[in-house]
């Protein structure tokens, strides 16, 4: 009998198509030696997006739908959690993540993935790497490293080092420890107590929880494309971050590969027709960029907040353990 795989994704209906080109291009490449259960954490997709999703189904892989939402309205009545979520760039999906040890305890282990990735190398290679202790795997953040607010941001505002600071798009989960430290509890006692504004709600949490407690893994286990770095010598994972996303800029490196996924994946004309009303929509483009600049914005504004993740770790009584 073949050995069993978690791979948890959340998506919204609006990023169901690039799910699709994801799942599609890691069928393709992923090792038959294993079966492969994908949970598909989302906020209610629709039927007809469900139904051309479960086309992936078979060799080996079975797709779940899993709707969260309203675990989220009951665990957040007030609606703390949508306050966090800044422009084009977050959902209330981003959340899901930070659940999966405790919704699922039948897994030790697990593989969180971000839909807007490609999978060109085998995915059973990254489950398989050895991460004794550690809570998670995941790749340090290089995608920021030249933008100085970022930078600045998560060494004062954080508190991490933004060396080490890692995406949380690619997430190699040790779910066993993860429920152990109570990770769920620790997120959601920091949420609500201080609410605290942050540039990547769902990453900023992890990076704080789980500081000192990080396996990092290769980076071409979460490449992703930017100015600062375009290529990659062996990319598993392609990661297209941000604003670096083959479907609103073809320039973005490895758009042919993302393309050549994308027409076997169900979804090719719908993805296209979308490309093409994004880029003739002056408008869209100038928001898209808009919120870029506002995530800097916000970077550098709180650099100086008076309450941070840092100021909560360095008070000296009653003092706030953040990491786990």
């Amino acid at each position: 009998m073949k050995s069993l795989i978690p791979i948890f994704f959340s998506v919204n209906d609006a990023y169901a198509p690039y799910l699709a080109v994801a799942l599609t291009s890691m069928k393709e490449n992923a090792s038959k030696e294993y079966n492969y259960h994908i949970h598909i954490l989302n906020d209610d997709i629709c039927e007809s997006n469900r139904e051309m999703l479960s086309r992936l189904n078979g060799d080996g892989f079975e797709l779940e739908f899993i709707s969260l939402s309203e675990k989220l309205r009951k665990i957040d009545p007030e609606g703390k959690l949508n306050e966090h979520c800044f422009g084009a760039f977050s959902s209330l999906t981003i959340y899901f993540r930070l659940f999966i040890p405790s919704l699922f305890p039948q897994y030790d282990k697990g593989i969180y993935l971000d839909s807007d990735i490609l999978v060109p190398g085998d995915i059973s290679e990254l489950y398989m790497q050895p991460m004794g202790d550690k809570l998670i795997g995941a790749v340090a953040d290089y995608s920021i490293q030249h933008i100085t607010p970022f930078m600045r941001y998560i060494d004062m505002y954080d508190g991490v080092d933004h060396r080490n600071y890692i995406n949380s798009g690619v997430l190699l989960l040790n779910m066993k420890r993860l429920r152990e430290v109570d990770i769920e509890k620790k997120f959601l006692y920091l949420m609500k107590k201080y609410g605290l504004r942050t540039v990547a709600p769902d990453q900023d949490y992890l990076n704080v929880l789980c500081w000192g407690q990080i396996h990092y893994l290769d980076p071409n286990w979460d490449a992703m494309p930017s100015e600062m770095r375009s290529s990659f010598d062996n990319p598993h994972i392609i990661h297209f971050n941000l604003s670096s996303k083959p479907w609103l800029n073809e320039r973005v490196p490895y758009s042919d590969l993302f393309w050549h996924y994308a027409r076997r994946s169900g979804f090719y004309r719908h993805i296209r027709r979308n490309w093409r009303a994004y880029t003739r929509n002056a408008e869209a483009m100038e928001k898209y960029s808009s919120d870029i600049n506002g995530l800097i914005s916000l970077a550098a504004e709180l650099c100086d907040a008076r309450v941070s993740f840092r100021s909560l770790a360095a008070r000296s009584q009653n003092r706030v353990r953040l990491c786990c």
